[in-house]
């Protein structure tokens, strides 16, 4: 992972070289569902567990190469809050919260529908990856549930942008590889990817794109 952030780092810090290159900052709101398919309850013989609907946010920097079709990178701090609720066979149940602290990068190719002078709508997709920081000793569960733990998660991003000015707008759709793997007598209960939806805004302080 380090050797990535630096590479990530070294290609910010030389955008300036480049003659098509904006570079920036930029942050936003994201919410993901549920834990399985069906954004339900999981149930099995001694407990049920539920995730809910999770919320947080993600900040950090970003680097866009190219005119029309074009290449953007960014390396992002994420935080995300997800609420557990277990309940046992007694019909005992409990609600815990686990905060979830990772890092973000995207690596994303797009292209220019529309384009004026101060505003061009885009389209994107590219690959995410996604290095989960979270201490997995404190990850709730319910009786009878084991965890595993990845340390890298690979997803795909897809949306629309809009840039006015100096401002990005972004509205993504991510589909990410679950942090954590849930596990009851070896069968796993959450095989599928986690659905994401992100809300962004980012800032270019630096734009020779144009």
């Amino acid at each position: 992972m380090k050797k990535l952030v630096l590479a990530a780092l070294l290609l910010f810090t030389s955008a300036a070289a480049f003659s098509q290159v904006a570079f920036g900052i930029k942050g936003g709101y994201k919410t993901s569902l549920g834990i399985d398919e069906t954004w339900s309850s999981i149930n099995f013989a001694d407990a049920n567990i539920k995730k809910d609907l999770s919320q947080g946010f993600n900040a950090g920097l970003m680097a866009r190469f190219g005119y029309r079709v074009y290449g953007q990178l960014e390396v992002l701090y994420s935080y995300q809050k997800y609420n557990y609720t277990a309940t046992d066979a007694a019909s005992n149940s409990s609600t815990s919260e686990f905060l979830e602290h990772a890092l973000e990068v995207p690596v994303l190719f797009g292209a220019k529908l529309v384009e004026t002078n101060n505003f061009n709508l885009r389209l994107m997709v590219g690959p995410t990856f996604v290095f989960n920081l979270t201490d997995a000793s404190k990850l709730p569960v319910a009786t009878g549930v084991s965890t595993n733990k990845n340390t890298v998660a690979f997803g795909l991003d897809c949306g629309i942008g809009v840039d006015i000015w100096i401002f990005a707008i972004d509205l993504r759709y991510k589909l990410i590889q679950q942090s954590y793997e849930y596990s009851v007598n070896n069968l796993a209960i959450n095989t599928n990817p986690n659905n994401a939806f992100e809300v962004s805004l980012g800032i270019k302080f630096f734009d020779h794109t144009k």
